[in-house]
């Protein structure tokens, strides 16, 4: 009998064991034994070799570049050809930063984006929208992202009164675009523990009303256990975010993407994912300080692999300019009737506590991202990343700056000496220059946000993100927006800081691939490189000023084609 038993038990764990492997083939393909890209224009971002007529691929590996005749004849009859059709093959795009999978939320959450993201124009639909979704999701917390209270009919916040009419007995979080501020009911504050008399943190604040109640808003440090908190999914939701989100990525053309500011229970989230293979393209995450100490002390892992890579460590110097968290040189140009008239902002830490956590992962050999918006800190920032290098001027990591926003002439020339590479958010000029121009920082110094033609003159390397999901992350958009300089109303905002399409492509693919440590594997279509791929049915460097209209063909990663579903063109074929 206790053989039976044995048996049966061996049998159990053998098919648990046969089911695993087999989810984890079904996710993870091998790359076809060889594969020929030709008819077409072959961009490979190489300055050695520009373009190129074919490109042949053997299992997921670049092995030749050139004429498709002389290509023909180094593999097999029964390769797979992919005849490009007159379009265009070059680098998958590559988040330089991001908040990957964040653009899935709408999958368990309200989409409270106002144009030209979302269609929300009121606060009366964002309540009556957590309204249908309590009723499509009975239990746990109604969460709703993307909202801006600039662009809305009322031009403020939800209060905790408007919020508790939807629930007084579920938490609901409204959360800012910038994803520095939301909003939440009473239910929320008590869950969280946040009482009456609780006290502002350093480097964020509770709301109150007129009376000294908490509002509901919480910003910056008030904001960030809150947030975290809120999107702890549980784990059927979070596979329906991982897969909508990856989804989108892959339509859009995107191969590598980042997960920044990752917190412990992100990690922890991610992990079983990253494991099995279960996001299909790759990901760079990159842990916040508490992550990395965790990590360090060995309390938590980020599993490293094909597909998975570890980040520098993200820190946070101030906020976001469209929430009035971001830290000015100058007071704001225009302030609600509750600010005071010269309000610049906030850093979220001290010169002393910033430069002592740049310090502290810099001498481990830890390449550091420091969030910075505005110019204040920045200036916190690169003296912190200065203090740094002088302190173990051994360590030849590169660090980045994270949105530089507002960088002037002089920080961009002390990023040149302190060998910083900054990642600009620049499709700030597309969604909020309006409103840089004529709410937040005035006609002069809004022409200046995101000022790629001075870094490029000063001889920096940069990256352009989108900071996903405060706006999509749409690769093709954001070289338009770096060439073009135009705003959501079609004004232009600083055409001089403009750059070149070649420019602009290189900042979402070979200096995006060098930003995280990756530029000797994808980034460029070069021999040993990595088949990470998008097919585009134009070249865009002739029709970037038309790029929404630019189609993604497919998309691949390391050889297996991702999007759109299936293998129908990667079968062998007669040559």
């Amino acid at each position: 009998m206790k053989k039976t038993g044995l048996w049966v038990l061996v049998i159990i764990v053998a098919l648990i064991v046969l089911a695993v492997a087999g989810v984890h083939r079904w996710f993870n393909p091998p790359a076809p034994a060889a594969q020929l890209f030709f008819n077409g224009t072959v961009l490979t971002m190489d300055p050695q070799q520009p373009v190129a007529d074919a490109m042949l691929v053997k299992r997921g590996e670049i092995v030749a570049l050139g004429e498709v005749e002389v290509l023909r004849r180094q593999v097999s009859r029964d390769v797979a050809v992919i005849d490009l059709e007159g379009g265009t093959l070059m680098p998958g795009f590559i988040e330089a930063h991001g908040h990957f999978p964040g653009e899935g939320l709408s999958a368990v959450a309200v989409d409270a984006n106002s144009p030209p993201i979302g269609d929300l124009y009121s606060i009366d639909t964002l309540l009556e929208r957590l309204r249908l979704l309590a009723q499509r999701r009975p239990e746990g917390m109604l969460l709703a992202y993307g909202f801006d209270d600039t662009t809305i009919g009322e031009q403020r916040y939800p209060t905790r009164a408007e919020l508790d009419a939807v629930s007084e007995t579920r938490p609901i979080m409204v959360m800012h675009i910038s994803g520095h501020l939301g909003v939440v009911n009473s239910a929320a504050l008590e869950s969280m523990g946040i009482k009456e008399d609780v006290k502002d943190p350093p480097g964020g604040f509770y709301g109150r009303d007129e009376t000294g109640r908490l509002n509901g808003l919480l910003a910056e440090t008030a904001f960030n256990p809150v947030r975290s908190q809120a999107l702890k999914l549980a784990p059927m939701d979070g596979l329906k975010v991982l897969s909508r989100a990856s989804h989108i990525y892959l339509s859009r053309g995107i191969t590598f993407a980042q997960n920044g500011l990752a917190d412990p229970a992100a990690i922890r989230a991610l992990k079983p994912a990253l494991q099995f293979g279960l996001i299909p393209l790759r990901l760079s995450v990159w842990p916040n300080a508490e992550s990395e100490k965790l990590r360090q002390a060995g309390d938590i892992s980020i599993p490293q692999g094909e597909r998975s890579h570890l980040g520098p460590v993200k820190l946070v110097s101030d906020g976001s300019l469209q929430g009035y968290t971001g830290f000015l040189g100058a007071p704001y140009y225009t302030l609600p009737e509750d600010y005071p008239t010269d309000y610049l902002g906030f850093p979220t830490r001290s010169q002393a506590a910033l430069s002592a956590q740049v310090k502290q992962f810099h001498c481990q050999e830890r390449q550091v991202a420091v969030h910075a918006n505005g110019d204040a800190a920045i200036d916190l920032s690169l003296n912190a990343i200065a203090g740094a290098r002088a302190a173990c001027p051994q360590v030849r990591v590169q660090p980045v700056l994270i949105h530089a926003q507002m960088a002037t002439p002089a920080q961009l020339q002390r990023m040149v000496a302190l060998d910083v590479i900054p990642s600009f958010f620049n499709t700030h000029v597309y969604y909020w220059g309006d409103r840089h121009r004529d709410i937040f920082l005035g006609p002069e110094r809004a022409r200046r946000i995101s000022p790629l033609a001075e870094a490029e003159q000063a001889g920096l390397s940069f990256t352009l993100h989108a900071d996903s999901p405060v706006v999509p992350f749409e690769p093709l958009q954001l070289v338009w927006n770096a060439v073009e300089r135009e705003t959501a109303s079609g004004a232009l905002l600083g055409p001089e800081q403009a750059v070149g399409v070649d420019r602009a492509l290189q900042a979402v693919t070979v200096d995006a691939a060098r930003q995280l440590g990756v530029a000797d594997q994808v980034g460029q279509l070069r021999l040993g490189m990595r088949a990470d791929l998008v097919w585009l049915d134009r070249d865009p460097r002739q029709a970037i000023g038309d790029w929404e209209s630019i189609q993604v063909r497919g998309t691949w990663v390391g050889g297996v084609r991702r999007y759109p579903d299936g293998q129908a063109d990667e079968r062998g074929q007669a040559m």
